[in-house]
């Protein structure tokens, strides 16, 4: 029988089908969770672009509040108005034009939120011309909230600040570092440890080595399944997010997807090569997990304490600024999203390409440790 020197077909499909069914459960959470993101994430964004459709509408309404017109939605798309409101617009320059003004009306209106906008103008409007009883000071409705939030106990410069938040690198944030990370962190952790130092401790490893299979097929054989399953799982849970992203936005904005993804799996590699070096060092089951499962939470934990020190939860009011000093404390602080999401942009950075270098050769050096450990090390009888 032929031996096998550096890779074990029987061995990979043993390793196949005894991780089977936790791969298909997380491969099915990873779907999921990037299904509800992907919904929630249009939602949001589709506020920010109703936000931006609010502020032209009621850009339209001061100036036709300001030459004395009258204004009703009816009105505006019967083309009552027409005449009179093409007018005043083309005073203005080439940036107004009355077929604008109708777009955004109409866009408020089937989002549900015309009247709502309507609204704010006319608080906005009465308010403008009015003046404090006792100070004589023009009032305004956005100071008004910052004193309403003040009386609460509030900083009065939080809405500013929400204004500046960036949503979409929030939720990416959020996304990347917590949900979808989260079930392949377990994944890594479980399996890294059935790999080696699992079969050690139950004797099977005895039994395989007693095949015409050497030591240095068994780590190589079992570091290809660490490598290529987690590719393969990332690499499905990529293309639901582009699919998604294309039949809700139809921008599916592939590169930077892409991208993202792929340092999802450097730095997947990178935990799960330290996970795969416990499992080499140690003949315990128990101090494989130990190794692997502790600097795996470490990380994770490091990582959820370091986002209440971002400048979106920050400015929220929601974070603590001296929290940011544990993204220096943890692999997933070395995954710039925010430099990667910049790629198409002119203000590209290629901040996170030493990063992604950094975390690669992490995972090459746990790799190569892992198994020339393994080769080296007494096996218990």
């Amino acid at each position: 029988m032929k031996t096998a020197k550096y890779f074990s077909w029987p061995l990979m499909k043993q390793t196949i089908r005894s991780n089977r069914v936790l791969t298909v459960a997380i491969m099915i959470v990873m779907i999921l969770m990037c299904v509800v993101i992907s919904i929630a994430r249009n939602m949001m964004m589709s506020g920010t672009t109703d936000s931006t459709t609010s502020t032209t509408f009621m850009t339209y309404l001061y100036v036709i509040a300001s030459s004395g017109l009258k204004y009703d939605y009816e009105g505006l798309m019967a083309g009552t108005y027409d005449t009179a409101y093409s007018t005043v617009f083309a005073l203005l320059g080439d940036g107004y034009s009355l077929e604008q003004f109708k777009e955004a009306a109409s866009a408020l209106m089937d989002a549900g939120t015309y009247e709502t906008y309507l609204s704010t103008f006319e608080y906005n409007w009465a308010l403008m011309n009015e003046t404090g009883i006792f100070t004589g000071e023009a009032l305004d409705i956005n100071e008004f909230m910052g004193l309403m939030m003040e009386s609460m106990g509030m900083s009065s410069d939080l809405l500013e600040n929400m204004e500046d938040i960036d949503m979409s690198s929030m939720l990416n944030q959020m996304y990347y570092t917590i949900m979808d990370i989260l079930p392949l962190l377990v994944y890594i952790v479980v399996v890294g440890n059935s790999l080696i130092a699992s079969q050690v401790d139950r004797g099977s490893m005895a039994y395989v080595l007693s095949t015409p299979t050497k030591r240095s097929a068994v780590v190589i054989t079992q570091a290809i399944y660490m490598i290529v399953v987690p590719f393969l799982m990332i690499a499905i849970t990529c293309c639901v997010k582009i699919a998604m992203s294309a039949g809700l936005s139809g921008d599916p904005d592939a590169a930077v997807t892409i991208m993202l993804y792929f340092g999802m799996y450097i730095l997947i590699e990178a935990m799960a090569g330290l996970c795969y070096l416990g499992s080499c060092l140690f003949n315990r089951s128990g101090k494989s997990m130990a190794f692997g499962g502790g600097l795996t939470v470490w990380f994770f934990l490091a990582s959820l304490l370091g986002m209440f020190g971002s400048d979106n939860l920050v400015q929220m009011g929601m974070g603590v600024e001296i929290l940011g000093v544990f993204n220096n404390l943890t692999l997933i602080g070395l995954f710039d999203i925010d430099s990667i999401a910049t790629i198409g942009t002119d203000a590209v950075s290629y901040a996170f390409v030493w990063k992604l270098v950094v975390l690669f050769v992490i995972a090459v050096a746990a790799y190569v440790g892992g198994a020339i450990r393994f080769t080296k090390k007494d096996l218990p009888l």
